[in-house]
């Protein structure tokens, strides 16, 4: 029987903690060409949209998809997840994996691309995503200091004294994005921002840049400056990044970008010999969200959802069958 959880059911089987080990391990078969991840499909009616993240991890033994609807009453998330015989193990509502797997990955990124001697973390945007972005670059690094802006006062001191108690050090608020690229050893930009919040020229040398916030090919986070000066770009998915990234796409029809320069973040996590060409250069991670990330994260709820007895039981008994080849036996019934 297939087993359903809800979202509180996820919300309970899934962290940070528990989700960095098996999302690394994810990527790192995906450098190796064992993994696969099949960029974002999107169709769309006059009304809704659908988009479907298919991916396979055979280390975690797991295939499947997740898959979203955006309408105008909102945003629907369920993820499909099979096991290698091939039957539905679980059905899960997946909004809390997309929060998580997301976090998880800068961290991921974070550990391989910035300096190790990385002190302060820099994050622009204080909404929904921006928490676990804090707690998972904060996992892989010694911080010391956080500084945080928001364009909502109220908001980015509220995300300050909430993050200082949770991560047990200072988060700080900025006055401007200025104060907080200047300063920062590690940049997380969170925000829906469609035109540049950060200026390239206030990135000092060695700094690594999560780009997680914008998602069409229209917005951008960063300037094309910030490319020009990055020598060390990595993305989820080249192929997803050719229809998602508004910064790279931008920067390639300006002739400030060639597509060689940027390298799947897989590859770097799967050969130890590829890091930062220096301390001092400029490194750069855009997440898009990949389909891969979510199976990963997926399968770590189903096995801990075993363990602890959570979930319903589906009545679901489809039997393997045959492939049907020759004749059809429906021919055969009518011709008698």
């Amino acid at each position: 029987m297939a087993l359903f959880l809800n979202e509180h059911d996820v919300e309970q089987l899934l962290d940070l903690k528990s989700c960095m080990g098996p999302l690394e391990q994810a990527i790192r078969e995906q450098g190796k060409k064992i993994a696969t991840n099949k960029p974002r499909q999107i169709l769309q009616t006059p009304k809704a949209g659908l988009s479907v993240l298919p991916g396979a991890v055979p280390g975690l033994g797991s295939l499947g998809y997740k898959t979203y609807t955006v309408a105008p009453d909102g945003v629907r998330f369920w993820l499909l997840l099979f096991k290698e015989d091939g039957e539905l193990h679980c059905l899960m509502e997946a909004e809390h994996i997309g929060l998580i797997r997301t976090g998880a990955a800068s961290g991921i990124a974070t550990k391989y691309m910035s300096r190790e001697d990385s002190k302060v973390v820099g994050i622009l945007g204080t909404g929904y995503q921006s928490p676990t972005q804090l707690e998972a670059v904060c996992s892989v690094r010694k911080i010391e200091k956080v500084l945080a802006y928001s364009r909502t006062r109220e908001k980015l001191l509220e995300f300050c004294t909430g993050m200082t108690k949770r991560l047990g050090i200072p988060v700080e608020p900025a006055d401007s994005v200025e104060t907080v690229v200047r300063n920062s050893d590690i940049l997380n930009t969170v925000t829906s921002s469609p035109e540049p919040v950060v200026n390239g020229a206030w990135l000092k040398e060695g700094t690594h840049v999560n780009l997680v916030g914008a998602m069409k090919k229209s917005s951008r986070e960063i300037d094309t400056l910030t490319i020009q000066r990055s020598d060390f770009i990595a993305v989820d998915d080249w192929v997803q990044s050719h229809d998602e990234s508004g910064e790279f796409i931008k920067a390639t029809q300006e002739g400030y970008l060639g597509w060689h320069r940027i390298q799947e973040l897989s590859d770097i996590v799967a050969s130890e010999g590829s890091r930062r060409p220096s301390a001092a250069s400029i490194s750069l991670f855009k997440s898009h969200g990949i389909g891969l990330w979510d199976i990963a994260a997926a399968s770590v709820v189903y096995e801990r959802a075993k363990e602890r007895g959570l979930g319903v039981d589906l009545p679901i008994t489809q039997e393997a069958k045959p492939l049907r080849r020759g004749h059809s036996d429906l021919v055969r019934q009518w011709a008698k």
